[in-house]
């Protein structure tokens, strides 16, 4: 990763943080190369997901959904005295206090923001690493450059880079929401695990890992 993004993806911290900032440099922001430490990754090809192998996503899902809940409860539930007529909740006087989302509405939101490709298309066009989720259309990433990018979590800098053999690419949304994915290839096995973590306002922190194997033919 440049320069000029370590500045922009690490660096804006207020005053009072610097101090702990620096501290967390080394382990929070370490620098992506533009190409991989040796030749060759024989990342390039299409992969689908084990689930056996793989972290549970339902499992995770609702980890996320509990939590987000959690955090949408009324925070003021004392009673409130109104005159002769009883008691209400701060809550219901509340004029900002929204209804919580529908049950199902909010999982299947959830789960088509975070849940992992069932299949990934791999493949390089130069430096260029193009990736494809499903029926998606092909994403391609210059490693070492930050783009400003929309998805289905919002607007986002996007940088990417190679980390050792490994390809990372990094979001930071302007909800104050970021994304990681970790693409490692283990040419033993000839598996390639990619490993997510997303950070969000909204629901806390998930992390899964999915492993995939290779395909010679793709077929949806």
């Amino acid at each position: 990763m440049l320069t000029s993004v370590q500045s922009l993806v690490c660096l804006r911290f207020r005053p009072a943080a610097l101090a702990v900032a620096t501290m967390l440099w080394v382990s929070a922001c370490h620098s992506l190369d533009q190409r991989p430490t040796s030749l060759p990754v024989a990342m390039a090809g299409s992969w689908r997901q084990d689930p056996a192998a793989s972290d549970d996503f339902d499992s995770k899902l609702s980890a996320v959904i509990a939590t987000e809940r959690h955090r949408l409860q009324p925070r003021h539930g004392a009673p409130v005295a109104r005159g002769n007529s009883g008691n209400v909740t701060a809550a219901e006087i509340d004029p900002l206090t929204m209804p919580q989302e529908e049950p199902d509405k909010e999982r299947t939101r959830l789960a088509d923001d975070l849940r992992p490709a069932t299949v990934l298309r791999i493949a390089f066009s130069g430096d260029n690493v193009e990736i494809t989720r499903d029926a998606e259309p092909m994403r391609s990433f210059v490693p070492g450059q930050s783009v400003s990018r929309i998805d289905s979590s919002g607007a986002a800098s996007v940088t990417s880079g190679w980390n050792s053999r490994a390809f990372e690419i990094h979001a930071r949304y302007t909800s104050h929401a970021a994304r990681s994915w970790r693409l490692e290839l283990d040419g033993a096995a000839d598996t390639l695990r990619v490993s997510f973590e997303a950070n969000d306002p909204q629901f806390g922190t998930m992390k899964m890992q999915t492993l995939y194997r290779r395909v010679t033919e793709y077929s949806p």
